[in-house]
């Protein structure tokens, strides 16, 4: 190497050409390596119960509209970011399937959503009509929720098998 190379690498432009190279890689590597993100409005009942607030975040996207739901609602589950607003189910709901047939949406939830009533300013019903509300709103392909809690659909009357009958 020679001597003006030598003193270029170790003088004052070094840590500038650095800092540069560097940022460079790092937009190169966020630019293809950052997952997509869909923009969603999450409808949250405010503390009182009364009213309804929004916001909007991120959410990681995904191809199928299945999916697209579950994570969606995954999120709804984690609650809103203002204190002003409340959670739409208790924390301890879990999304166990969600199916799209054509333009409706099938919900399969745990049994702990049944806890509304106990921890939430709203109803169960009001729960119910907020997420038909927050998935209608931001999958508008979607048009009909049928909701079951473990596989019994909400509002009707339980199975009664064959064998239970007789």
């Amino acid at each position: 190497m020679t001597k003006q190379f030598s003193r270029f690498l170790a003088g004052p432009l070094m840590p500038a050409s650095i800092l540069v190279l560097s940022l460079i890689i790092t937009l190169i590597v966020h630019a293809f390596l950052h997952p997509e993100k869909d923009g969603r409005i999450f409808f949250f009942p405010d503390n009182a119960g009364t009213g309804i607030g929004s916001e909007r975040r991120g959410i990681p996207h995904r191809h199928e509209t299945a999916e697209g739901i579950s994570v969606f609602l995954e999120e709804l589950i984690l609650g809103p970011e203002t204190l002003a607003l409340s959670y739409t189910l208790p924390r301890e709901t879990v999304v166990r399937h969600v199916a799209v047939v054509g333009k409706t949406a099938f919900v399969d939830l745990n049994r702990e959503v049944l806890n509304v009533d106990e921890n939430l300013p709203i109803s169960f019903n009001q729960a119910l009509e907020n997420l038909r509300y927050n998935v209608v709103f931001n999958f508008p392909g979607i048009e009909e929720l049928v909701f079951t809690i473990e596989g019994q659909q909400v509002h009707t009357p339980p199975y009664i098998g064959l064998d239970d009958a007789e």
